[in-house]
């Protein structure tokens, strides 16, 4: 016996609905979902230490959008927070040129100052004593900048040729280790004497052909435009000391290695006639500087 009471004979046979019937008002259609594994699990639900903590052990997430579309959603909410940054960044830069301009030039290598726009951007503004804080801090910057100006105007000026003649010693001891060890990394050189450092700054530094100056790892300064730009650590003895070099430096690395029994291209002490020219016969052969009878006197047989 059938459930709807009625003969198999009306319900086969019987008289057919040609048009469709609509649904009840409270029947709600399927939507669509879209399942995306777990990127943790890789869709298993288990981890190596149990079941995945991101999913819950569910294997994945189950969401009513299209992965697509949610994608252009995301992009589109970071195009609309980007924007309102951009205008909270532009009100206060309009309200506080000065400091907004100095945030923005020191916020990718000053905690503080990223930490400062980062407040601004969720906040519209600073309170008064993060302004007050940056605005002091502003004002030293300015200081700053102005003892440099001061200090490279007021600069003593070196001998250009010297400098010279020291560049093409120091290219000469690259060119003569790249000789020697063809395909090892080569040793930026440098010339010791009085304790400090001279030595040519890399191609790829900020000071391309300028020469830095140190004393046990201390930056004292760097020759660059035809000054000898110090540092105010740098003492008025230490100072001279390199001016002096400069002015001649194969004349300079002789009396050095002469007064003191170093060489100072390796720092090797120099023995019996050696120590007359003041320099080792290999150091001299790489620095140019072995064939110069004129700045050494005539190297020893």
């Amino acid at each position: 016996m059938n459930q709807l009471n009625d003969s198999l004979d009306d319900l086969i046979f019987g008289d057919r609905r040609e048009a469709p019937v609509a649904p009840p008002a409270a029947y709600a259609a399927v939507q669509a979902t879209y399942f995306e594994k777990c990127g943790k699990c890789r869709g298993t639900g288990q981890t190596p230490w149990g079941v995945c903590f991101r999913c819950k052990g569910q294997k994945g997430k189950t969401f009513k959008t299209a992965p697509e579309d949610r994608a252009a959603n995301r992009a589109a909410a970071a195009d609309r927070a980007a924007r309102r940054d951009q205008e909270t960044i532009a009100a206060f830069t309009a309200a506080q040129p000065e400091v907004a301009a100095w945030i923005e030039a020191q916020r990718g290598r000053f905690d503080f100052a990223a930490k400062m726009r980062d407040a601004v951007i969720r906040y519209g503004s600073l309170t008064d004593g993060q302004l007050a804080a940056c605005v002091r801090l502003l004002e030293k910057d300015k200081a700053r900048a102005a003892e440099r100006i001061e200090r490279t105007q007021n600069a003593p000026q070196v001998d250009t040729a010297g400098i010279d003649r020291l560049k093409v010693a120091f290219d000469k001891a690259r060119a003569y280790a790249a000789a020697k060890a063809p395909g090892l990394a080569i040793r930026n050189p440098k010339i010791t004497i009085g304790g400090m450092t001279i030595s040519p700054a890399k191609a790829e530094s900020k000071n391309p052909g300028a020469l830095y100056v140190k004393s046990g790892g201390e930056y004292l300064g760097k020759i660059a435009d035809g000054k000898f730009l110090s540092v105010q650590g740098c003492s008025p003895a230490q100072r001279e000391q390199v001016l002096k070099f400069v002015a001649d430096p194969a004349e300079a690395a002789k009396v050095y290695g002469q007064e003191t029994g170093v060489c100072c291209v390796c720092n090797a002490t120099l023995k019996s006639k050696w120590r007359l020219a003041g320099i080792g016969p290999v150091c001299a052969e790489k620095m140019g500087w072995a064939g110069l009878a004129e700045d050494f006197g005539g190297l020893p047989e």
